[in-house]
């Protein structure tokens, strides 16, 4: 157990943001006896621009320096950064070179020593070696070449390519990402990601009443929570509503500028309910009939490990998912589909032998499927690599 290290999370996420793998690895490195910084996504003038509400107050929370948010963790806001810097490699190098002196001084506020650097993003190259770190993990858990926005692919890729040949590991969410990111005949270690399983499991308890917002919604209930980004296939979702105006969709999570909203504007039957309280996911799911996972296929979906998929079967609700790579290892417990069509047909079938009380047995099916990918399984893997790997350092 990894233990007494000075942990620093540079995260493409804010701390409030929908939990992820890098919420969790920094509660649970602060649990095991180590200090964490985890600093939050940075943030370009014109992203700031576009919210003036949501990120009123960030200029003033950096400036308050690392907040304490629980025993040995805290949280730190960084200032505002130039824009298109996964667009050009030298406005990166620009932000890095401004961006490494306040994180400097913020460890020296927290009385950081023994520091192992920890990036979950190929724009941080640049921090690498500037904040005393004695070790160095990148943790990739997306092809992020592929990403949307202001980014350019090719800078992108040759950031991640410095970051990878400085990296003294290197840990992937997915399979397809083994290849892409390994250097110098060094192949990275893979841990998937996962879910709170017994958190999830909850949804399904015979005492959890659903949320009222889902609750007040006529059935059946076709459900989705999640980051509602470009990444989810509005088409799929519209074509469904049409086809069925009697069901209801419940999208739950933050909804992002580059989400594609406006296919299914206009549409009845299709509720955005906003981000939740994570604490009471398991209440909205219970509400749900069927769970969908959407992903738009393509390079993105082929890389992504979805922790949201991992939570459905948790929950032992059934699920549809668009025939992507990590949804295959389902494929006998879950109906995959790649176009419109198949869609509507798969959720037909589902809700078909939900109403017939077929499908109520397959529930237990589905949590076990679920048990393998505990994020404290996950985690338990993560640190055997970062243990094994700090030995052999200090071993040189």
């Amino acid at each position: 157990m990894t233990t007494d290290c000075d942990i620093v999370i540079l995260s493409t996420q804010d701390w409030d943001a929908l939990p992820t793998r890098k919420h969790h690895w920094a509660r649970k490195f602060a649990a095991r006896g180590n200090r964490v910084l985890y600093v939050e996504q940075q943030m370009h003038w014109l992203g700031w621009l576009v919210d003036l509400r949501r990120q009123f107050g960030r200029a003033w929370r950096w400036l308050s320096g690392p907040r304490p948010v629980s025993e040995r963790l805290w949280v730190f806001t960084l200032p505002l950064v130039l824009p298109f810097f996964q667009m050009s490699a030298l406005i990166n190098a620009l932000n890095n070179w401004l961006l490494a002196p306040v994180l400097r001084w913020a460890l020296r506020r927290i009385g950081f020593k023994y520091i192992v650097l920890w990036a979950y993003t190929p724009h941080a190259a640049g921090l690498v070696g500037r904040l005393g770190e004695q070790f160095m993990v990148y943790e990739c858990v997306d092809e992020f070449s592929a990403a949307r926005g202001l980014v350019r692919g090719e800078t992108v890729v040759a950031l991640e390519r410095q970051l990878l040949r400085v990296a003294d590991r290197v840990i992937v969410t997915h399979p397809s990402l083994l290849r892409s990111k390994t250097v110098r005949d060094r192949r990275p270690a893979l841990v998937p990601n996962g879910a709170d399983i017994n958190h999830f499991a909850r949804a399904g308890a015979p005492g959890t009443q659903p949320a009222a917002a889902v609750a007040a919604l006529p059935r059946p209930v076709v459900g989705f929570h999640g980051w509602i980004q470009y990444w989810i296939d509005f088409d799929l979702i519209a074509h469904s509503a049409r086809k069925h105006p009697e069901w209801s969709f419940a999208l739950i999570g933050p909804v992002e500028p580059l989400a594609r909203v406006d296919k299914v504007r206009g549409l009845t039957n299709v509720h955005f309910l906003g981000k939740q309280p994570y604490e009471r996911m398991p209440e909205f799911l219970a509400g749900f009939d069927v769970c969908i996972n959407p992903f738009v296929l393509g390079e993105l979906a082929d890389a992504v490990s979805p922790i949201k998929l991992y939570e459905y079967l948790a929950s032992g609700k059934p699920v549809v998912s668009v025939d992507m790579p990590a949804a295959r290892e389902f494929s006998d417990l879950i109906p995959l589909v790649r176009t419109p069509e198949q869609f509507v047909r798969a959720l037909e079938d589902v809700l078909s032998r939900a109403q017939n009380g077929t499908i109520v047995a397959e529930a237990a099916v589905r949590r076990q499927a679920a048990a393998g990918f505990s994020w404290d399984g996950r985690f338990q893997q993560v640190e055997e690599v970062l243990q094994a790997a700090l030995v052999e350092q200090r071993l040189r």
